[in-house]
């Protein structure tokens, strides 16, 4: 019980000093990713077509659009096969997503490398629509709201998918075990559970706190189902739901048997062991 105690002091004092996985960490995480990035997409691109095609978006004029934290460019070159009207900034940290992206080579796409949150300080564009897909969990979220909402346009439009509270049920706990059962290895902690909203209703109330009305939001679930554990954890890895996990530890290999032993315990449910993504989505419009 006092290991506990210690433990969870060490973590909190971690997080207060900001010691912690950083925005550095992750863009080495997704350049990693990027490589086998489509096994995400081929099983959650879909979802993100909600946002895409929604009623509200225009396609008949001629719109400015931010793909924020665009990754490998699904939001984009699905836009682009929408409208030949649409001229989109297509904005991420990792040089290895980017390169998948600028395969495109459309003149209607600027691609730009860069921090989300520095770009949206630096730059005076204001444009029509926000695109933001799957990536809210890893910003500050009042930060970053309040920055989208600068740089719409009046009457813009924020057109979000996100991760939400209850999604990857279990594994935090999971690495939280590990962590307390392997104290010697454990380099920074992640804080990334308080930038998850609850369900829809949490989403429209960040969003409603940032000057934003709701025009459509709609939640899911998708469950995906495993014969081994470590095929989960494999999972996990190549579509980047875990992220940053990695760099909790000094050696990633010495724990990597702990954490799948605890997934054998804690994920196996009726013959497989069983993993669920929980999301939201909506389009808001700035007031």
């Amino acid at each position: 019980m006092l290991n506990k105690i210690l433990f969870y002091l060490k973590v909190g004092y971690k997080l207060l000093k900001k010691e912690v996985v950083n925005k550095e960490d992750y863009r080495e995480e997704y350049d990693k990713v990027s490589y086998t990035y489509d096994y995400w997409l081929k099983e959650m691109g879909r979802y993100s077509d909600n946002i895409i095609h929604s009623k509200h978006i225009d396609t008949d004029k001629e719109l400015k659009i931010l793909d924020f934290a665009c990754g490998t460019g699904y939001i984009t070159k699905s836009l682009l096969d929408k409208s030949e009207k649409y001229k989109i900034t297509s904005v991420d940290q990792s040089s290895k997503m980017i390169e998948k992206l600028k395969d495109i080579n459309d003149h209607r796409v600027t691609i730009v490398n860069s921090d989300g949150i520095e770009f949206l300080k630096d730059s005076n564009e204001k444009f029509d629509v926000i695109f933001f897909g799957w990536a809210l969990s890893y910003f500050n979220h009042h930060e970053l709201l309040s920055l989208f909402n600068n740089a719409l346009k009046p009457q813009g439009m924020l057109a979000i998918i996100t991760n939400v509270d209850g999604t990857l049920d279990k594994i935090e706990e999971i690495f939280l075990e590990v962590m307390r059962e392997k104290q010697k290895e454990v380099i920074k902690p992640m804080d990334i559970k308080l930038n998850l909203p609850k369900g829809k209703k949490g989403l429209v109330k960040w969003c409603n706190q940032y000057g934003f009305k709701a025009l459509e939001v709609n939640e899911g679930e998708v469950f995906f189902r495993f014969k081994e554990p470590e095929e989960l954890m494999q999972w996990l890895n190549i579509t980047g739901a875990a992220a940053g996990t990695r760099k909790i530890f000094k050696n990633y290999n010495e724990v990597k048997p702990l954490i799948i032993e605890k997934i054998k315990k804690e994920k196996y449910k009726n013959g497989v062991y069983e993993i669920n993504h929980k999301f939201a989505y909506g389009v808001f419009r700035k007031e």
